[in-house]
């Protein structure tokens, strides 16, 4: 593919970016750590002060405070310095999570081009651009592009320490990028000094195929009974067989454009593809382990949990120019595309550039929870608490994306209470126990079939679309709801 034909690529994809980071909404998570973060900037401690996101009902939740205890501390960092400086907004994360989408599309640039040559510089960075993973996490203020951008230097570094053996100081910035990166997706802190010693090990031994399914059995096992799931089924099986699927996808279709592996003969290229290899066979366990303990957690099937989270494996994106740097190292004359893969690597980006394109044109329709949030920081009053009824399987992750635009500072005393349809939540209503504060009833995509008497329907002002599920009713009566 001729150059003038890459910077096109390049040019649709920095659009791309541009249009996702002021189009899409904000994601779940990006609202759970913002929540995180304006609790902490309130009052010092980062709470979710409606409650934990996985209940131990799945028919409803208990208001209370669930604390960070630092486990994001890098990221939430970063997202406290920008409210600091542009203050609490959804805007504001928007701006941030195009910067930091561009950042980690520069930074694999400039080091592409000092480690090899300008052309495969201009190649790779146009392929991550369209990337879609990349591409959504910049929509939805993920951690992704952040992480490759650390990844990227770190192995940079990492090259350079292989062709300066006596220079030591290469690895501290590879060493140091391993905890933020564990504190970017809050992991206990314990887990990157694995990593370190795994890294450290797998250059020194002979590993098979057999020897990384290991691996990533025993990750997939490690976070199932670090959640309390029994890991005796054969959700186990699937859930890894679906983990590697996403890799086909994730990987070798869209970063290496299905170009089969060259034979690897170079000696730091080995050691880096061993290390590869490692980072891959923990992030399919890692995968695979969080898609069955939602299932379990949620009380949901399998399938539908995958389905629902059949993004996850956007995890693998930091593996993005470690499996490139790999081939790059190992042979000076390689390229993305070549025969051997003409025809199907344009087929492939293709098909990037049309999935991004329809996630775009998605992103442009219905909103929902955020506006309804927006809405109510207007006109609900102290005292006045919220019922949230949704039969979601992230009801909890859905309730709170209405806390920043409904508490921007975190400093309002009222609380949102999750329940489902099926709930019962009715007679809890007229019992006055721990409904009895509730003035307002949301309701989700879900949607509610008929609403007991006494609560007037109140018009979702907002000029953009509104799912029609999304319902907003305000209790109707002369005096306060329970006496």
């Amino acid at each position: 593919m001729e150059r003038r034909h890459w910077k096109a690529v390049l040019f649709i994809g920095i659009a791309f970016h541009a249009l996702a980071a002021f189009m899409m909404p904000l994601g779940l998570d990006a609202h759970v750590h913002a929540t995180y973060v304006t609790d902490e900037m309130n009052d010092g401690e980062g709470h979710l002060e409606w409650g934990k996101l996985r209940q131990d009902s799945n028919q409803g939740s208990i208001p209370e405070e669930t604390p960070s205890n630092d486990r994001w501390f890098a990221w939430h960092l970063l997202i406290q310095l920008w409210f600091t400086v542009f203050g609490v907004s959804i805007g504001a994360l928007h701006v941030v999570s195009f910067l930091i989408g561009l950042g980690c599309l520069s930074t694999i640039y400039f080091a592409t081009k000092y480690l090899f040559e300008e052309e495969r510089a201009l190649h790779i960075t146009a392929l991550a651009s369209i990337y879609p993973p990349l591409v959504r996490a910049t929509g939805r203020f993920y951690q992704e592009s952040a992480i490759l951008m650390f990844v990227t230097i770190a192995i940079f570094c990492v090259i350079k320490a292989l062709q300066n053996r006596s220079d030591y100081k290469w690895w501290i910035f590879p060493a140091l990028s391993v905890f933020v990166i564990a504190s970017f997706k809050g992991m206990p802190l314990w887990m990157p000094l694995v990593v370190l010693a795994g890294f450290y090990i797998i250059h020194r031994v002979s590993v098979n195929i057999v020897a990384y399914v290991v691996i990533a059995v025993c990750v997939e096992l490690f976070v199932v009974f670090r959640n309390g799931i029994s890991p005796l089924t054969i959700d186990i099986a699937l859930a890894l067989a679906a983990s590697i699927l996403g890799a086909v996808i994730f990987l070798y279709a869209a970063v290496l454009l299905a170009k089969p592996s060259p034979e690897i003969r170079n000696k730091d290229a080995l050691i880096l593809q061993k290390g590869t290899h490692l980072a891959l066979a923990s992030l399919l366990g890692w995968v695979a382990g969080l898609w069955v303990s939602e299932a379990a957690l949620s009380g949901t099937n399998l399938i539908d949990t995958i389905i629902v989270l059949r993004n996850n494996p956007r995890y693998l994106t930091l593996l993005f120019v470690p499996l490139l740097y790999t081939r790059y190292v190992n042979d000076p004359s390689y390229q993305l595309i070549s025969e051997k893969n003409k025809r199907i690597a344009y087929v492939f980006l293709i098909g990037m550039i049309a999935t991004n394109i329809a996630v775009l044109s998605l992103a442009t329709g219905e909103r929902g929870t955020a506006q309804i949030g927006e809405q109510l920081n207007a006109e609900i009053e102290e005292g006045q608490d919220i019922l949230f009824l949704s039969d979601s399987t992230l009801a909890m992750h859905r309730m709170y994306t209405m806390h920043l635009t409904l508490d921007p500072q975190n400093d309002k005393p009222n609380t949102a209470i999750w329940r489902t349809t099926a709930s019962g939540w009715e007679t809890e209503l007229q019992q006055c126990e721990a409904l009895r504060n509730v003035h307002w009833i949301v309701v989700d995509y879900t949607g509610l079939d008929e609403l007991p008497e006494g609560w007037n329907a109140i018009e979702i002002d907002s000029e953009l679309t509104i799912n029609e599920g999304y319902r907003l009713f305000e209790w109707s009566g002369e005096s306060a709801r329970c006496v």
